[in-house]
């Protein structure tokens, strides 16, 4: 089961880097030096995820180690009741990123990278637990101006009780 998990993930990460490389570059069009990913750029990204349990919210923090690299620190909150119980999964992660630099696609800064995190789970009833999470992601801004972009993030986490496929969707400003 969970090698049948990675083999999504990995064929996913792999159709995205294609779509993303296959993209027709614009010869007369000449991006903004804002619009690129660079050393020493820093990001805030407050999101909200697509989930069929309950919607978590949290944000991402992003620093540029060089011109295509990046280092990160995510926090997610997920909170949720039923029949009187309730319970919560908080995870605080690390993240690296690749950028897609050599993209000529104005306004769009395209990524992937990897997360390692610990879900620290809590619940009035007895079942779920807490452990490691890694999930491989492809990503993608759509600058709508030097000060704001709209990010989307599909995540595929394979390790732990908390496993399955999801999707952030968030404002980026940078710092």
């Amino acid at each position: 089961m969970k090698i049948n998990k990675i083999l999504v993930a990995l064929l996913v990460v792999v159709v995205c880097s294609s779509l993303a490389l296959s993209a027709a570059p614009k010869k007369a069009a000449k991006k903004a030096s804002f619009l690129y990913f660079h050393k020493g750029d820093k990001f805030l990204t407050p999101q909200i995820g697509i989930n069929s349990t309950t919607i978590p919210f949290g944000a991402n923090f992003e620093y540029g180690l060089t011109e295509n690299i990046g280092l990160g620190a995510t926090l997610m909150v997920w909170l949720w009741s039923d029949f009187g119980y309730s319970a919560s999964i908080i995870n605080p992660s690390v993240e690296a990123t690749y950028h897609f630099t050599k993209l000529n696609v104005e306004k769009l800064d395209l990524f992937a990278g990897a997360g390692l995190g610990y879900s620290i789970f809590s619940s009035d009833y007895g079942f779920g637990a807490s452990g490691i999470s890694l999930y491989p992601f492809a990503a993608g801004r759509y600058w709508l101006s030097k000060k704001l972009a709209v990010s989307l993030k599909l995540n595929f986490d394979l390790i732990g009780d908390w496993t399955g496929i999801g999707a952030l969707l968030g404002v980026t400003l940078p710092l």
